[in-house]
């Protein structure tokens, strides 16, 4: 028992004695990836539905205060869809932009850190195409404009001088309602990214 009372002690003694000599850094950076997108739907029909894929990627604002930091971004993600219901087949396309923040709690080592986070994101939509391929209209007056969405992920960054290196992967969960007319029709979607950026 004084064993493992000892070890935790020390554990927590040299996490605080690393973040105490973590240096508090600003950075500006840019990011690109994927994001794999689908829907929540409560519905009495038959419904289904699949994964899509699509593209996401912006700039990124990080304060790294050692232990704890912030981050806020704006990007560009494209979510949506594969519907099936009543067995009519239809794909949902959006393209929004996305405004997500972040509360981050790491542990610095040395010139990497990583870091699991929490927050949330207001979402801006920027189009919207449904319907089968080759034959999709214009669905954005159908939507609402904005979107609340939850925030969970982890990311890790590797810091090199004024330059660091970053891989992030979250998963977002939609607190609102997308559309007009019907109801508990929810976005949620994972990205994965890497980026790079300078830090001040």
């Amino acid at each position: 028992m004084r064993m493992f009372v000892r070890s935790a002690l020390a554990l927590a003694v040299a996490l605080t004695f690393v973040g105490s000599q973590a240096q508090a850094q600003l950075t500006v950076g840019a990011r690109g990836g994927v994001a794999v997108s689908s829907v929540s739907l409560d519905i009495s029909e038959t419904f289904t539905k699949e994964n899509q894929t699509g593209f996401t990627g912006g700039a990124f604002l990080d304060f790294n205060g050692g232990l704890l930091g912030f981050q806020v971004a704006a990007q560009y993600t494209q979510k949506g869809a594969k519907l099936d219901i009543n067995e009519i087949t239809s794909d949902l396309s959006l393209a929004n932009l996305e405004i997500p923040a972040v509360v981050k709690v790491g542990i610095p080592l040395g010139m990497i850190k990583p870091s699991v986070f929490g927050g949330a994101g207001l979402s801006f939509v920027m189009s919207c195409d449904q319907g089968a391929e080759g034959a999709e209209v214009d669905c954005k007056d159908d939507l609402k404009s904005t979107e609340w969405q939850g925030i969970a992920g982890a990311d890790l960054a590797i810091y090199l001088g004024g330059l660091s290196l970053w891989i992030d992967g979250r998963y977002h969960f939609g607190l609102s309602d997308i559309s007009e007319a019907v109801t508990n029709l929810k976005n949620k979607h994972w990205t994965f990214q890497g980026g790079v950026g300078f830090g001040f």
